[in-house]
């Protein structure tokens, strides 16, 4: 009796989280004045490709401001989030319905996207913690409802892009990858849905890619500990996995090497560095400055879309304070994972590979093609659910009795919920102007 009344009180929790979430996505996407998202048009102009012509538009290599173009510098992106769009688009388009309509419809139903992920945030934290037990039921509630709070992560899916698809792909494709290294094991048929899982994460956005290490690590390390006892019978449920990973997202780079002569083209080009990434070698004070000037900004737009409340929040403060935040939060996180063993170090430690990989990838990308994806934070939503986990235990590494932790968790709930308020005031006032 006592763990159906805990699974129905879950349930509403979480239903609950959800419905507050998708009430933030509806005001960010009526509060944002249409064709204002970060590079709404040039995703719209790809739907709209898609949906007319059958075909990714023509990649621009200037940002694409106004619909009015036919190329779009998000034309080098893969398909899966445009052509889910275009359906849409289609549809609304034969019966007539105005472009600005299709936009506001196009942004409603990425709010869907954004709910399916934040349910897989929830999975994913039950996944990591014991899912049996009630206080880690408690604890993945919490995390999802840290996620759910960020406004940039609602406020993401108020707005036609796809990195919400991403973030819900790589989540759940995060999924299975824990289960294989937690337990050594994963049958042909969970191969298969990991590796369609990616695929489809590949094809949503080439930040997919990044779990291919992850599945492949957690393969290794698993049959590692189990001392190789396992490994033929692993070793073809990652062959299946990688198989269909190749069939489900391959020919997308096979077209892209056939029509632009590599596998991933790029459409604006504008490196911070003119050269190889190692000359930072011969200037290492500099390089740790810049990196950590970029660090600043990448974390401060992932926590707020910063844009929409420039003018009110000044960028020094607010950064300096992150920094601050994090470093506390580290250090919570060590004293936690030190006090006892109740909580999952090695998986823990695993995942944050996921997160390091994006940064890595973005440091990179910055570096030599593009100095503008200094500013998306966004790109740290797919695996926002395990920056949550890791945050969560900072905060509980800090407070050895649970009701001062509860207390603080509850006050970090009231202050992201005033995040969310000033980010949606600023915006219409923003609107407005």
């Amino acid at each position: 009796m006592r763990l159906k009344s805990t699974s129905l009180n879950s349930n509403r929790a979480l239903a609950a989280i959800l419905c507050v979430y998708i009430a933030l996505a509806l005001a960010y996407s009526f509060a944002d004045r249409l064709k204002y998202g970060p590079d709404e048009p040039a995703h719209f102009i790809y739907i709209r490709s898609l949906a007319t012509g059958f075909t990714p538009p023509p990649i621009a290599n200037t940002e694409t401001h106004s619909e009015a173009s036919t190329s779009s510098h998000e034309g080098h992106q893969p398909p899966l989030y445009y052509a889910l769009m275009a359906v849409p688009f289609a549809v609304l388009k034969a019966i007539g319905t105005e472009s600005d309509t299709i936009w506001r419809i196009l942004r409603l139903l990425n709010i869907a996207f954004g709910a399916v992920w934040i349910y897989f945030v929830y999975r994913l934290s039950l996944a990591y913690f014991k899912e049996s037990n009630e206080q880690s039921v408690k604890h993945s509630l919490a995390t999802t409802a840290f996620v759910a709070l960020i406004p940039t992560s609602s406020y993401m899916a108020g707005v036609v892009n796809n990195d919400i698809l991403i973030a819900m792909l790589f989540t759940w494709a995060l999924i299975p990858i824990l289960a294989l290294f937690k337990t050594g094991n994963m049958s042909i048929r969970s191969a298969a849905f990991a590796g369609l899982l990616i695929g489809l994460a590949i094809l949503a956005k080439a930040q997919g890619l990044l779990l291919i290490p992850m599945l492949l690590l957690a393969g290794f390390l698993s049959c590692r500990r189990a001392k190789y006892v396992n490994a033929a019978a692993l070793a073809r449920s990652i062959v299946t996995a990688l198989a269909v990973i190749v069939i489900t997202s391959g020919w997308w780079f096979a077209r892209c090497m056939a029509i632009y002569g590599t596998v991933m083209p790029h459409s604006l080009v504008n490196p911070v560095l003119n050269g190889s990434m190692l000359t930072l070698i011969f200037f290492p004070l500099e390089a740790v400055r810049m990196i950590w000037a970029m660090t600043q900004s990448f974390f401060s737009y992932f926590w707020l879309p910063y844009w929409l409340v420039k003018d009110r929040l000044p960028y020094q403060p607010y950064a300096t304070t992150l920094s601050i935040l994090g470093a506390v939060l580290f250090v919570g996180l060590v004293m936690r994972l030190k006090r006892n063993g109740d909580a999952d170090r090695r998986s823990l430690c695993f995942m944050m590979l996921a997160p390091v990989a994006v940064f890595a990838s973005w440091v990179r990308y910055v570096l030599v093609v593009d100095c503008g994806a200094n500013l998306q934070g966004r790109l740290l939503l797919p695996v926002a659910a395990v920056i949550g986990i890791a945050t969560l235990i900072g905060f509980d590494g800090w407070f050895r009795n649970s009701k001062a932790g509860k207390t603080c968790l509850i006050a970090v709930g009231v202050i992201m919920i005033c995040a969310n308020i000033f980010v949606l005031w600023s915006t219409l006032v923003l609107r407005m102007a």
